[in-house]
């Protein structure tokens, strides 16, 4: 694996570094007034970054024995043909304010339910909190086309499975590493950074459908593109 196809797994995995789960949830805490209530966000921010590694090493094992089962097939035009449709799918729902909409509302709720709960949100129930971030994670499927084309990079690099996890481990730190700067921020300087994480949060809460929209909108262009290069209908 080249250095390129490293840059382009750590830019999609600050892409996910920026969803709800990763960094408009954890906001809950960063907001909270008195000192930053570490244990639930690292507690959160942990079962978040292991159950991402964990969808992406099952799918990387279910992927490589299809791969395994399909070798020596021959034709793989019709999967090209499949990822093509895919690409023109994902494009076309990008644009789709309702669906946008109901994606990143399903998170935002969450996100809300654990701002209301004062107990939780203080870390007086870590079960609780856990539950909150596998229900995010799971709540946000659905939105993982970064995670999922940076699956699909490795899958088709020469790595073996095992350093293709490992990736991926790197991956899911990543991903929750900018909302650890911003809580040693929050821990270090409260009252200066008191002001830009609200504006942080009301502009991430704000921004959530478009987000989502341009998240499905470029990786469905890229898979589109990538499909129809390696089909010819760009010609030779």
């Amino acid at each position: 694996m080249g250095l390129t196809t490293l840059a382009v797994l750590v830019g999609l995995a600050l892409v996910d570094s920026t969803s709800i789960g990763t960094l408009v949830i954890p906001l809950v805490w960063l907001l909270r007034p008195g000192p930053l209530a570490w244990r639930p966000l690292l507690t959160f921010l942990a079962v978040v970054a292991a159950m991402y590694a964990a969808i992406g090493a099952l799918l990387l094992v279910v992927g490589g024995s299809l791969a395994s089962a399909l070798d020596g097939v021959g034709d793989l035009e019709p999967l090209r043909w499949a990822q093509l449709v895919v690409g023109v799918g994902l494009l076309a729902i990008s644009f789709s304010k309702p669906v946008m909409g109901r994606l990143a509302g399903g998170a935002l709720r969450w996100r809300d339910r654990l701002r209301d709960d004062d107990s939780g949100a203080r870390g007086s129930a870590r079960g609780s909190v856990a539950a909150t971030a596998a229900v995010a994670v799971a709540v946000e499927v659905p939105t993982m086309v970064p995670y999922l084309a940076a699956i699909g990079i490795l899958a088709a690099s020469d790595l073996a499975v095992a350093a293709q996890i490992g990736v991926l481990g790197g991956y899911a730190v990543v991903m929750v590493v900018p909302a650890l700067v911003l809580a040693v921020a929050r821990a270090v300087a409260s009252r200066a950074v008191e002001s830009p994480l609200r504006r942080l949060d009301a502009w991430l809460t704000r921004q959530a459908e478009e987000m989502t929209g341009w998240v499905f909108g470029l990786v469905g262009f890229f898979l589109a593109a990538d499909a129809a290069q390696a089909l010819g209908l760009f010609g030779s």
